[in-house]
């Protein structure tokens, strides 16, 4: 079984990082768990510049890693109440595609957060996002 991991941090010493880092030692041996493309350099969304020239190659590696995938990882933070900037644009650019990656994908969320709510509105407004994604949320408790 292949997992992709995304991290939503895009910090070099992310906590949720190293909480994918150590889901290898924790998971059965048959599950194998795989870095998505880094989503740092993506432009932002702008519907203006899909119709022009089309999706840039890294958002089609992203969808393709999606795609192959038996199931999703993503493991971010909270800014602000909700979903960090970068991975919601990477998010947006993903739902753009005809062939939706995530459609009947289990995905599952998890985040680490230092504040008294452990990344749960992260959590909240990534469920909204991922059901509008048809994908297949499977729930887990954030760290603190």
């Amino acid at each position: 079984m292949q997992i992709l991991t995304i991290c939503g941090s895009l910090r070099k010493g992310s906590f949720n990082k190293s909480i994918i880092n150590a889901l290898p030692a924790l998971a059965p041996a048959s599950m194998k768990f795989v870095e998505a493309p880094f989503f740092a350099s993506f432009p932002i969304y702008n519907a203006d510049d899909q119709n022009g020239s089309g999706f840039p190659a890294a958002i089609e590696k992203l969808a393709d890693a999606i795609r192959l995938a038996d199931g999703v990882v993503i493991v971010s933070p909270e800014y602000n109440y909700s979903v960090p900037g970068g991975l919601k644009n990477a998010l947006d650019w993903v739902s753009r595609l005809k062939e939706q990656p995530f459609v009947n994908k289990p995905v599952a969320l998890m985040s680490a957060s230092g504040g008294p709510m452990g990344g749960a509105r992260m959590q909240y407004h990534m469920r909204q996002i991922m059901v509008f994604l048809n994908a297949r949320l499977q729930y887990t408790r954030g760290f603190r």
